[in-house]
């Protein structure tokens, strides 16, 4: 997954959805949804426990369309 600044991303445990605030030197800076909290993580981490909001509309458009 290439993820980059301003991207939204779901996390694949607890379901909840962060914005990517900022990629640097290989960590990332991900906000909750109502901006009360703050992650910081390896952009390694971001392709294994989330998943891109893109990537999840894709999924539905398929699904929907059989």
């Amino acid at each position: 997954m290439k993820t980059k600044d301003g991207d939204t991303v779901k996390n694949l445990f607890n379901g909840k959805y962060y914005k990517v605030k900022k990629i640097t030197k290989g960590m990332a800076v991900l906000q909750s949804e109502d901006g009360q909290s703050q992650i910081l993580t390896e952009v390694e981490n971001l392709n294994l426990f989330y998943e891109k909001m893109e990537d999840i509309r894709a999924v539905r458009v398929c699904i929907e369309t059989l």
